[in-house]
C-alpha cells in the first residue's frame, strides 16, 4: 500500500495537469453542445469542489488533492472562458 501511495504521489501533478486539460475540453464541447447541462454541470462541479475539498486537504495521499484541484482548476478555466461567473453562494 505504501508502495502503490508513493508512485501515485509521484504522479499526482502529471495526472493533474492531463486531467484537468481533458476536463476543459470536454467542459467546452458540453458548453457548445448543451448550454442549460454546461451550467448545471459547472455548479454542480463549483458545489462539489467546496464540499470535498476540506476533507481531501486533511487526506494523506496527494493523488485525491491533484484530482479535486483539476477538477476545480478546469471549471474554473471553463468558466471564465465561457463568461460565467459565480456568485459567492456557489462556491462556499
Amino acid at each position: 500500500m505504501a508502495k502503490n501511495n508513493f508512485l501515485l504521489n509521484l504522479l499526482a501533478g502529471a495526472l493533474e495537469g492531463v486531467g484537468e486539460s481533458q476536463l476543459i475540453e470536454l467542459l467546452q464541447d458540453l458548453h457548445d453542445s448543451n448550454l442549460e447541462d454546461y451550467e448545471a454541470a459547472i455548479q454542480g462541479g463549483q458545489a462539489l469542489v467546496a464540499h470535498l475539498m476540506p476533507l481531501v486537504t486533511k487526506s494523506k495521499s496527494k493523488i485525491d488533492d491533484a484530482i479535486l484541484n483539476a477538477i476545480s482548476d478546469a471549471i474554473d478555466t471553463s468558466a471564465a472562458d465561457n463568461g460565467v461567473s459565480f456568485t459567492a453562494d456557489e462556491t462556499t
